[in-house]
């Protein structure tokens, strides 16, 4: 099975080598500048195992000349411009990646024509809006309603991604991935923040003091390693044109979160909200309902204590597998 992901040089993109390479799929790992990541979470011996090439789905025509060489039979469509608080200061880069990239990405797969060639495009809660608490856990079958312009900029390839299956017969499946975390994380992310805060006050190079934003807000939270397993899950299984929630079922306070992570930590460290942290717009609760996706046989297997003793230690410098 010969498999492409795009934004392969990511977070997730490196956990979801990690996952295909394990189910002995031939990765071909696209990036932007065609080169393997120079850090994260991979082994030597798995970046050898990859074939690396150019990947931007920005231009249009590079995406069809190495779609059309490399013939993959799946497409992992991961690149994105993956945060809702650069997503503000910067719209329209987040509409040209996000929304007008997965166009011309699925454009190239059509005129290309990749026979049985199957397309799992990632998706975000973010598209789902401010849910109220009553009619939480969200299920699939809730109205798209987002009010930033991350959300927005997802719902809108998810409309693409519709147009595809329905008009051009494309073969696409739709995860709408709810929050997730682990070791590798980027520093602009919440939860791996924290834990790259308190890695350095273990090495006395910050007062211990944890800077942190909104921490009433509730969310599903996922393992990384739980979430590539899902990808993989969907692609195999999954209904053509469908969406699956990808989350757990069940919300976490941010508050309880960082409580945690301060006592696994031993830091013994204050916490202090910085206004500077704080989102112009922000979704009190976001907790997803996992039943479709469980219906195909996947459910999360790494406990959130886990996942918080793993980000510490890949935030000290240590190696998580």
């Amino acid at each position: 099975m010969t498999s492409l992901i795009t934004g392969a040089a990511g977070f997730v993109g490196q956990h979801l080598v990690r996952e295909l390479l394990g189910a002995g799929h031939q990765v071909i790992g696209g990036t932007l500048g065609g080169a393997p990541p120079s850090e994260g979470v991979l082994r030597e011996d798995e970046v050898a195992a990859v074939r690396w090439v150019r990947f931007d789905v920005t231009d249009e025509a590079g995406l069809a000349a190495v779609l059309g060489e490399i013939r993959p039979e799946r497409v992992f469509h991961l690149a994105a411009q993956s945060s809702v608080g650069a997503a503000f200061t910067d719209v329209l880069g987040t509409w040209d990646v996000n929304a007008t990239g997965t166009l011309r990405l699925l454009t190239a797969c059509r005129e290309q024509d990749l026979g049985g060639g199957r397309v799992l495009f990632v998706s975000s809660a973010e598209v789902y809006g401010p849910v109220p608490e009553a009619e939480q856990p969200i299920r699939e079958t809730r109205p798209l309603h987002p009010i930033n312009p991350y959300g927005a900029s997802k719902a809108a390839g998810e409309m693409v991604a519709l147009q595809e299956v329905a008009a051009a017969g494309l073969d696409v499946v739709i995860a709408r991935s709810f929050n997730h975390t682990g070791p590798g994380q980027a520093r602009r992310f919440a939860l791996a923040n924290w834990a790259a805060q308190l890695a350095e006050m273990r090495r006395g190079e910050r007062q211990p003091v944890l800077q942190v934003g909104n921490l009433q807000a509730r969310r599903d939270l996922l393992d990384v390693r739980d979430v590539v397993r899902a990808y993989r899950f969907l692609i195999e299984q999954g209904q053509s044109g469908g969406a699956y929630n990808v989350c757990s079922g069940e919300a976490y306070s941010l508050e309880e979160v960082v409580r945690q992570l301060v006592e696994l930590s031993g830091t013994g460290a204050q916490v202090e909200v910085d206004a500077d942290r704080l989102r112009p717009v922000d979704t009190p609760l976001l907790c997803g309902d996992p039943a479709r996706i469980r219906q195909l046989g996947w459910i999360p297997q790494v406990p959130l204590r886990t996942t918080l003793v793993d980000l510490l230690a890949a935030s000290a410098g240590e190696t998580v597998v």
